[in-house]
């Protein structure tokens, strides 16, 4: 028989049911080891994470989550968060060295409203019973974090702790692990904040998006409605942000440099167009110059 040193109430619960093999592996991570680890990978839109499960359940002390590091790291870290938990170590207070690279390390505690977001697996475990989780947040290389002064952004991370207001970082963020956003399954060649070009009255919702441009001379994307630029100045935005209001627009993911794509209605199909006249005059040029 496994090792089963660290069998607890609930695994001898799931040992009483039918498991698949995800399930059956997870159990007996936790019987063997105390716990086991979940990686998510990143996306073209967003970070990894990874976190713990069973710490809670086999020693009960808090479950760890990390984002934005390279599995190899966040596994590191992982450990030895565990680790230093089972003896006795109060990571929430103070910081703690040689647990990330050369820098020190916080944890901090994690609103509910992530760990149902984010810890799909963890939830599936302790069958949405309350479990807490601190957060592992760490610092740029010069040990400034990242409410200092001169932090490096480089080393950015969604901060995921509870009444804290939402920056972009976890806007986008929530977003990338959300099935019903553009930026869980970002499509489109360009970065979901790639600037693109919107006219005012699609931007304010006025109107609907009727006419994409993809234009050959610098890339841009133009995303118009009926009466086209209206003659006002266009309104830049974060791809993401039109596709977010208009999936349909998921459809124009190949639309090729220098070509145009209109459609009566957005209950309607696409039409496409090759720009064979290079640049065009008139109203209907939203941004050329």
């Amino acid at each position: 028989m496994a090792d089963q040193r660290f069998a607890t109430e609930r695994t001898a619960l799931f040992r009483r049911t039918a498991l698949n093999e995800r399930e059956e592996k997870t159990v007996s991570d936790i019987e063997m080891f105390g716990c086991t680890v979940i990686h998510v990978e990143s996306t073209t839109a967003g970070p990894s994470w990874s976190y713990t499960i069973g710490v809670f359940d086999t020693c009960g002390k808090p479950e760890i989550v990390a984002v934005g590091l390279k599995q190899e790291t966040a596994h590191f870290l992982l450990n030895e968060a565990v680790g230093r938990l089972r003896r006795g170590v109060d990571l929430s207070s103070g910081r703690h060295r040689e647990i990330v690279g050369e820098v020190e390390c916080e944890f901090r505690p994690v609103d509910p409203k992530w760990m149902e977001h984010l810890m799909g697996w963890a939830n599936w475990y302790y069958v949405n019973a309350p479990y807490p989780v601190l957060q592992a947040v760490y610092p740029d290389l010069e040990n400034r974090f990242p409410e200092d002064a001169g932090f490096d952004e480089t080393f950015q991370q969604p901060l995921l702790q509870p009444n804290r207001l939402f920056t972009n970082v976890e806007q986008d963020f929530w977003a990338t692990t959300d099935p019903t956003s553009s930026l869980f399954n970002w499509k489109f060649p360009d970065p979901p904040h790639t600037r693109v070009f919107l006219s005012a009255a699609v931007h304010s919702g006025a109107e609907l998006v009727t006419y994409v441009s993809h234009d050959v001379e610098d890339g841009a994307w133009q995303f118009l409605g009926d009466s086209m630029s209206g003659g006002q100045p266009p309104v830049i935005s974060c791809f993401h942000h039109p596709i977010d209001k208009d999936r349909s627009l998921e459809e124009l993911v190949d639309l090729p440099l220098g070509w145009w794509a209109e459609r009566p209605a957005p209950s309607q199909p696409w039409t496409r167009h090759k720009d064979e006249s290079g640049l065009d005059e008139g109203e209907d040029s939203l941004v050329r110059e």
